[in-house]
């Protein structure tokens, strides 16, 4: 396995490349980096991290990434990390947090966990799903919807931590989105929306070997629109 970083060397050029980039469209960019037959799998997990205006991309894959062009730098090494089980690490991840529910035809459809508790609780309280939470507010500053993200996030990530080889000591959701995947889409496709929830956090590695597992092939869904990868240091503390 690699862990990579991608990086612009001309600026001004890769702002201009990455300036009309969806999620779909910089997923088909990523993969100029990966040169392959169009039957080959994707074997790479990767997060896009802006600092100020400089685009960032990390990927983990089983192949190394080649630049294409002389606008990008690719810095790649082998990626063996050392664990061990009781290891306490630091962590980042930016994952698509959903719940998979049976439709009115009997078929597994995915629900985004937020917007599926954020129903649940305005038909508790009498309201239709498309009704504002003005409502809903508390008497404190934060309203109801920044508790409902921050509950419903971290117990989609707790509730599978067991099986992923490691249990969360703290954590945080430091950001809730929605996205349109394709920019660019044609009339006669259906549309794809998705939500990202960054979280950052203390963890404990609890089955090193799940663990490698988990840091080689992401968690949760939607890896192609750069979910799932975990990213992890050891703890200062």
């Amino acid at each position: 396995m690699y862990f990579s970083v991608i990086t612009p060397v001309n600026l001004r050029q890769a702002a201009h490349e990455m300036a009309q980039s969806a999620a779909y469209a910089e997923h088909q960019w990523l993969w100029k980096f990966f040169p392959s037959s169009q039957e080959q799998q994707r074997d790479f997990i990767f997060r896009r991290y802006d600092q100020e205006v400089m685009p960032r991309f990390y990927i983990v894959s089983k192949r190394e990434p080649v630049a294409f062009s002389g606008i990008w730098q690719v810095q790649s090494q082998p990626y063996a990390p050392q664990l061990s089980d009781g290891q306490h690490l630091s962590f980042q991840l930016r994952a698509n947090p959903v719940i998979t529910k049976t439709n009115d035809k009997g078929k597994p459809q995915r629900h985004d966990v937020v917007m599926d508790a954020k129903k649940r609780l305005l038909l508790e309280h009498g309201l239709t799903e498309d009704a504002t939470w003005r409502d809903l507010k508390r008497d404190e500053d934060k309203p109801l919807l920044y508790d409902l993200t921050q509950q419903t996030c971290l117990d989609w990530l707790q509730s599978r931590s067991d099986r992923l080889g490691f249990s969360i000591v703290a954590a945080n959701v430091d950001a809730y989105q929605q996205h349109r995947a394709d920019k660019q889409r044609r009339a006669d496709k259906p549309e794809i929306r998705f939500s990202t929830v960054d979280f950052s956090g203390e963890l404990i590695v609890t089955d090193s070997e799940l663990f490698r597992h988990t840091l080689f092939n992401g968690i949760g869904h939607t890896k192609a629109f750069g979910c799932g990868l975990l990213l992890v240091k050891r703890s200062e503390s």
